[in-house]
């Protein structure tokens, strides 16, 4: 069974060389990160299990930093001295000194303790990108100290390591105190197995696609991760083993849902348009979108009342996009000016003619 032949041959890469599903990937992944708010913040309902939301919740943030470690590498980037500074130069004030600004703005507005906000571990919402430049780091120094074979080796051991760090047992045995813990929000270092598993895809992409064509992999994941899922609470694995073990069936079954069926996400196609403008505007929207979330709409009391999974999924996409849809009407007033656009965003000044 070969799943890529099930769409024609198409130009999967557009002429800057990004790969068109990725864009529209990383769009799709957005509008979960965004619904997931909806739904925590709105309805008031996370963790109940009669959310659409709760069986996305696996997969979000793992594919998130998945693609945003599949987007980093670079075949014929060598990490010396020269390079990580003038990477580090780019991410800084995109990774730190812009959402800081957000972040300042939105607490200032909102009420919130700068104090309080800082010493938590999800930094009033704003700790995507603040973790991200950590894992750059983690990725950085590694490839400039171990310049050889090895170098993924020790990348997955130490994703493998900080994935279990959030389990409890680990977790209080680290020799942070609490107060460190949350301000260098520790628990979510557990996302680093998933970017480094995305640059080594990316680095050994050919592998990754025979693999994925294979007629084994994909039906074993759609299975298991379904079943699992159902079954969860009677099997003897549980805990972050069982969730690993699920995250990546999901993520196989995401990725390959986006790279068989293509042709549907290409530039052709109004809705691969659509997730790939969004897929380019994650950062943007990211920033802005928390701005535009409603709180606690004690009116909606039904979904919690009586659970309708379906109707309650549609009413958090409809509003899911309508966030969207404002964080991108902001972020293009804001890109009128290369300045900000550049300072704010990390966008490129137009080239002088």
């Amino acid at each position: 069974m070969k799943n890529s032949s099930s769409q024609p041959n198409h130009k999967v890469q557009d002429n800057s060389g990004r790969i068109e599903y990725i864009d529209a990937l990383r769009g799709f992944t957005m509008i979960l990160v965004v619904l997931q708010h909806v739904v925590t913040y709105c309805w008031q309902i996370k963790g109940m299990k009669i959310s659409v939301n709760d069986y996305l919740l696996l997969i979000r943030m793992p594919m998130f930093f998945f693609i945003s470690g599949f987007v980093l590498y670079k075949a014929n980037r060598v990490w010396n001295i020269k390079e990580v500074f003038g990477f580090l130069k780019k991410k800084i004030p995109v990774q730190l000194i812009s959402p800081f600004i957000f972040f300042f703005i939105f607490i200032h507005i909102q009420n919130i303790s700068l104090y309080d906000s800082i010493t938590s571990h999800n930094k009033a919402g704003y700790w995507f990108t603040f973790i991200l430049f950590i894992y750059y780091l983690f990725y950085v120094i590694i490839n400039v100290c171990i310049k050889n074979k090895y170098s993924n080796i020790i990348l997955l051991f130490l994703g493998l390591a900080l994935f279990f760090v959030n389990w409890p047992p680990i977790y209080n045995a680290v020799p942070l105190g609490d107060l460190w813990k949350d301000i260098l929000s520790v628990e979510n270092w557990r996302f680093f197995l998933f970017f480094v598993l995305g640059t080594i895809v990316r680095e050994h992409f050919p592998r990754a696609e025979k693999l994925l064509d294979s007629n084994w992999l994909l039906p074993i994941c759609i299975v298991l991760f379904f079943l699992v899922n159902a079954f969860k609470d009677i099997l003897v694995i549980k805990g972050p083993v069982l969730n690993l073990f699920l995250i990546i069936c999901g993520l196989v079954v995401l990725f390959s849902f986006f790279r068989v069926y293509r042709n549907s996400f290409s530039k052709d196609k109004m809705i691969g348009r659509s997730l790939q403008y969004i897929g380019r505007r994650t950062l943007d929207i990211y920033l802005i979108h928390f701005f535009w979330i409603p709180k606690n709409l004690d009116i909606v009391t039904l979904f919690v009342d009586h659970p309708m999974p379906i109707i309650e999924a549609t009413a958090s996409l409809l509003v899911t996009l309508l966030i969207i849809g404002g964080s991108l009407l902001i972020s293009n007033i804001i890109r009128l000016s290369p300045f900000l656009a550049h300072w704010m965003f990390g966008a490129k000044y137009p080239t002088q003619q």
